[in-house]
């Protein structure tokens, strides 16, 4: 059997090769997601970093920190702080942690140094 040079494809091999461009688009496809998970999840972490800053920097200006939760980037974020004295009698240390609402996960910690707060 002779194949005539214009003949094309068979039908088996268009199968074949549309059977190979599925299986490669679903791999993309897949790629694709990953990397849109991955950039959601620094999104996240910008915000609860960027949140963490603005709050350490009200403290440092002795302006009072938004109240909890702070809107960032449409990511709902809790800012938690904990003090504790320094060998400076005029500095404390402030811990922060940034939790992100929706999924309870602590995205950034920062630790900063503020002047005590005047005690009566």
């Amino acid at each position: 059997m002779t194949r005539r040079g214009d003949a094309g494809f068979t039908l088996i091999e268009t199968l074949v090769a549309l059977a190979v461009l599925a299986m490669s688009a679903m791999a993309l496809l897949g790629a694709t997601e990953a990397h849109i998970r991955n950039i959601a999840g620094l999104e996240a972490r910008a915000a609860a970093q960027w949140a963490a800053e603005n709050h350490l920097a009200e403290l440092a200006i002795g302006a009072a920190p938004q109240p909890d939760p702070v809107s960032m980037m449409g990511h709902s974020v809790r800012v938690t702080e904990t003090r504790s004295p320094t060998s400076d009698p005029a500095l404390d240390r402030v811990d922060l942690a940034a939790t992100d609402m929706a999924d309870g996960r602590v995205y950034a910690r920062l630790t900063g140094f503020v002047l005590q707060e005047v005690r009566q």
